[in-house]
């Protein structure tokens, strides 16, 4: 097995700080924006607020309860809603973390009901609106429109040879008597209340999930980050690899990571032909036989002729 040199052991360790680093503000990040954020009340009840705002009611409330137990507050608001509706719900929704409830109720059973609401959790928010579109309605003049339509259209149909815009005029019609018959059976239903409960968890509940988001965040990056520096030195090493195949000096896939110096390459040429350190020892012979070896960098002395 290699040793890795201390030069090497130096880089990966910086490499690691930086890395773990990296990942800590990452996972910092994500956690506190998560954290401030909080759920998107509106994209989660977007169907139900529109089904809340096109059902016809002259009265109508709208209650959202945060709740420590979710799961129990749940449960309860099941029979809840099994013991106060007056008719079908318009709308009962159970997810994990939240639930939305659309039913009518008697309205004098309306303060009663906003109790038991209360020991679910925390009302939050409690509005109580009429129907503008209701309020100056009479029930006996909406009831003749009603009758009305209803003639006119029985009389279309019995004429026969329905076709083109007269096709057009019919299913218009029929549109219209079914929002009519809403807006009579709303008013006729003047003592009901149609009531929207909106069930969400409590900030209490969700304590230790700003750590779980830190944890796995930072573990994600982690993970992210080591992956992506193997994937890119091997990348660099393929890339070392083609361009020392095309002759560029200092490039090699062995010597990638290590830094690269013309002086290298001069050191070489001067251990290769005595320059530098590396010197060229040169032997010199005197006349008289005396024989010396001395280094090439020394000046060298003449030897004068013997009178």
């Amino acid at each position: 097995m290699a040793k890795i040199s201390s030069t090497a052991r130096k880089r990966i360790k910086g490499i690691a700080i930086i890395i773990i680093f990296l990942s800590l503000g990452w996972a910092i990040f994500s956690a506190m924006e998560q954290k401030d954020s909080g759920p998107n009340l509106n994209e989660i009840f977007k169907k139900s607020n529109k089904t809340f705002e096109e059902t016809h009611a002259i009265k109508k409330a709208k209650i959202r309860i945060s709740s420590p137990n979710i799961a129990n507050a749940l449960q309860q608001m099941d029979a809840i809603v099994h013991s106060y509706a007056v008719d079908t719900p318009l709308l009962k929704s159970r997810e994990s973390s939240y639930g939305e409830f659309i039913f009518k109720v008697d309205s004098y059973k309306m303060s009663e009901l906003t109790q038991k609401l209360a020991s679910l959790g925390n009302i939050e928010q409690q509005i109580e609106v009429a129907d503008t579109s209701l309020v100056n309605k009479s029930l006996a003049t909406e009831e003749e429109i009603l009758k009305s339509k209803r003639k006119e259209l029985a009389d279309l149909e019995a004429a026969g040879n329905i076709y083109g815009s007269l096709a057009d005029y019919k299913n218009r019609l029929i549109t219209e008597i079914r929002v009519q018959e809403d807006r009579v059976k709303a008013l006729r239903q003047s003592d009901i209340t149609l009531l929207y409960v909106q069930l969400i968890p409590s900030v209490v509940s969700n304590q230790f999930s700003w750590a779980k988001t830190f944890a796995l965040n930072f573990v994600k990056a982690l993970v992210i980050l080591v992956v992506g520096v193997v994937v890119l030195y091997y990348i660099l090493r393929l890339i070392a690899y083609i361009l020392s195949l095309f002759g560029v000096k200092g490039f090699s896939a062995s010597t990638l990571g290590s830094s690269y110096r013309y002086g290298d390459y001069y050191n070489r040429y001067d251990s290769r032909y005595g320059y530098g350190r590396h010197r060229r020892k040169v032997k010199r012979i005197y006349k008289d036989g005396r024989t010396s070896d001395q280094s090439g960098n020394k000046e060298e002395t003449k030897d004068e002729p013997k009178t």
